[in-house]
C-alpha cells in the first residue's frame, strides 16, 4: 500500500492527543451501526480497520463540518509540494462501497470491480491480493485514488454470495439517494454479516433483512 506512508501521520494526529476523546465517540457511533465486535472475532481487525477509514475518510469533526482527511488538507495546502498536494486531494475523494469482482485484470495486474451503487468499474492495483480474491465475490471496501491509480485501503467486508440479490435489491433502493443513506445500508449490511458470522446455524435469510429479529 504505497500510499500509506502519506495517510499515517493524518491518521496518527487525528486520533491522539486532543483526538482521542474523539475516537471513543466515533467507536460507540460506528459499532453501534455496524455491529460490535470484540478482539476474539475473526474479522476484529478488519472491522478496526474499516472503522479508522469511516473516521478518518467520511466522519464529520465536531465544529469543523469536515472529515479529518479534508480538514488535514484544507489546514496544510499552502505548504505542500506539488506532488503532497496531488496526493492529498485524492485522499478527499476515496470511493466506500459495495463492489463486486468482475475479473483479474489483463496480465494479472489488478483487478477489476464494479461498484454496484454508482455501476462504474475500477481496476485495482492490488496484484498481491490476487489470490485472496474469486470472481463474483461481493464485498464492502474502500478504493483510494493514489498516482494515477486505485489500491484497496486496509478493511474488507466479504458477504455471503448467496445473498447477492438481496443485497442487489436493496442498494438499488437508495442507489439515487445521498451518499449519508448509501453509508447507512452498508454499516447495516456489515452489521449483518457480523451477525451470520456469530448465529450460523441460523438460515442466513432471516439475517440478511432488514427487518431481522436477530
Amino acid at each position: 500500500m504505497m500510499y500509506q506512508k502519506y495517510l499515517d501521520p493524518i491518521i496518527e494526529e487525528f486520533s491522539t492527543g486532543e483526538y482521542y476523546s474523539e475516537v471513543y465517540r466515533a467507536k460507540h457511533e460506528f459499532f453501534e451501526k455496524a455491529g460490535i465486535v470484540y478482539e476474539d472475532d475473526t474479522e476484529f481487525e478488519q472491522r478496526m480497520c474499516i472503522f479508522m477509514d469511516w473516521y478518518i475518510f467520511e466522519r464529520d469533526l465536531p465544529g469543523v463540518d469536515l472529515p479529518p482527511i479534508k480538514y488535514f488538507y484544507r489546514r496544510n495546502k499552502d505548504r505542500l509540494s506539488s506532488e503532497e498536494l496531488s496526493i492529498h486531494a485524492d485522499f478527499c475523494r476515496t470511493i466506500h462501497s459495495i463492489f463486486r469482482l468482475k475479473r483479474v485484470a489483463w496480465f494479472g495486474k489488478g483487478l477489476v470491480v464494479q461498484d454496484l451503487f454508482s455501476r462504474k468499474t475500477y481496476t485495482v492495483n492490488d496484484t498481491d491480493m490476487n489470490q485472496g480474491f474469486t470472481r463474483g465475490d461481493i464485498f464492502e471496501a474502500r478504493l483510494i485514488p493514489f498516482r494515477g491509480t486505485y489500491e484497496f485501503s486496509r478493511g474488507f467486508c466479504f458477504h455471503p454470495v448467496e445473498m447477492s440479490s438481496f443485497i442487489e435489491k436493496e442498494i438499488q433502493k437508495v442507489r439515487h439517494q445521498d451518499r449519508n443513506r448509501q453509508t447507512k445500508l452498508i454499516l447495516q449490511l456489515a452489521a449483518m454479516k457480523l451477525k451470520h458470522l456469530r448465529f450460523q446455524h441460523i438460515d442466513i435469510r432471516h439475517i440478511y433483512a432488514l427487518d431481522s429479529k436477530f
